[in-house]
């Protein structure tokens, strides 16, 4: 071949050296970008709570671009809400990993990974996780959130107050009460090895927190009667239930075993006062059950059949209601034939009484026999409320102060 015709042929190869490269590359990029409308359909998938089309719209997605980051992410979550928490760990690991995120994407991806590490009760991974980001200017108030939800699950409530006081100082809302409650479950742990000196520090603690916190009332009430002094232990737990009418299912009983439990003068009549306090000012079922038992004792019937037709006015009628108007039933001469009758609806009226949930979370719903002060579905604390009560029990089965 002349030279002549190779001069000619060189600039022919490099125009189609530089089409073939622009033609691979034209091909190429969209198999790199993420196929939006897939991903939106995804997106739509979510808000409609269809969970499983969803990841199978993400994991396409995936699948064609590896380099999403806000896809990874969202899948990540999704395998977790799933409770597919080794899938979710190893996609936010991998993804805190690339060295192309910024600082904000790889706070981000590793405090999912602590969200994951939660799930999956490792809780140690999780603490390590939370702690290396706390100072994190975009998820460093997520991260302490997280670490105190750690050490409130493992019941460290030091550590756990630690982090509720660097979250008050940075503002966080709910943070004065939560540490409340941490100061309160120190002093029970105190009150169950009988130190009240100790107990009585914390409580006071809870009470500069949180100014009239009802639960701090009953520990300091508690504190009271180990202490000997009755009058200011009743005159605290009756505080403490018209502060919050709600925990009458704690407090009722424990003021009845007060007032007629001990050798105090005027008892009968001083609980009289209160339960008719209760019951009429409040209109508190569980102190109109018990002002009636405390008419039926003291033979006042009249007045006792008086407070048994308001509580069976209510609408709806509670069960304790209804398994004191069989009780008044049983004794009536006229129904003495059906006594059996009347024994076998007493009977299926307690059963009933003893099965069904004591307490419902004003928050999110959960009901259980066991009044605990953190809600263990939804970990609020102090939503717990009284739905009913069967008086006939120790208060010691019902509740713990």
């Amino acid at each position: 071949m002349s030279v002549q015709w190779l001069l000619l042929l060189l600039p022919v190869a490099a125009a189609s050296g530089w089409y073939a490269a622009r033609f691979a590359e034209g091909r190429r990029r969209p198999a790199r970008e993420p196929p939006l409308d897939r991903y939106l359909e995804g997106v739509r998938y979510l808000l409609d709570d269809q969970t499983d089309r969803a990841l199978q719209a993400f994991i396409e997605v995936v699948e064609i671009d590896h380099e999403t980051f806000e896809t990874h992410l969202i899948l990540g979550r999704l395998f977790r809400r799933r409770g597919e928490v080794d899938r979710a760990i190893r996609i936010h690991q991998n993804l805190a990993a690339r060295p192309s995120l910024t600082d904000a994407q790889r706070a981000q991806a590793m405090y999912e990974a602590g969200r994951d590490f939660m799930l999956a009760g490792v809780f140690d991974r999780a603490e390590n996780v939370f702690r290396e980001l706390m100072d994190s200017p975009s998820v460093g108030m997520r991260a302490l959130e997280g670490l105190q939800s750690v050490y409130e699950t493992q019941r460290d409530w030091h550590q756990a107050i630690e982090i509720g006081l660097r979250l008050l100082d940075q503002g966080g809302a709910s943070a004065s009460l939560r540490i409340a409650h941490y100061e309160c479950e120190l002093a029970q742990e105190e009150l169950a090895k009988e130190r009240t000196g100790e107990a009585l520090e914390h409580v006071d603690r809870a009470m500069n927190l949180w100014p009239g916190l009802s639960r701090a009332l009953l520990l300091r009430a508690r504190v009271a009667e180990l202490s000997g002094d009755i009058p200011l232990s009743i005159q605290l737990e009756r505080e403490a239930v018209e502060r919050t009418p709600a925990l009458a299912t704690l407090v009722v009983p424990k003021l009845e075993r007060l007032h007629l439990g001990t050798a105090l003068p005027r008892g009968t009549v001083n609980l009289e006062d209160t339960l008719r306090t209760l019951a009429n000012d409040q209109k508190i079922t569980v102190a109109s059950i018990a002002l009636m038992r405390l008419y039926r004792r003291t033979n006042r019937l009249d007045e006792a059949l008086t407070q048994l037709h308001r509580i069976l006015a209510q609408r709806p009628v509670p069960t304790s209601g209804l398994l004191e108007a069989v009780r008044w039933m049983k004794i009536l001469p006229a129904v003495h034939t059906y006594s059996s009758e009347f024994a076998a609806f007493e009977k299926a009226l307690m059963d009933q009484l003893r099965s069904q949930p004591l307490y419902q979370c004003s928050n999110c719903g959960y009901q259980g026999r066991a009044h605990v002060w953190q809600c263990p579905s939804c970990r609020r604390w102090d939503t717990l409320r009284g739905i009913d009560l069967d008086l006939d029990q120790p208060p010691s089965q019902t509740f713990q102060v």
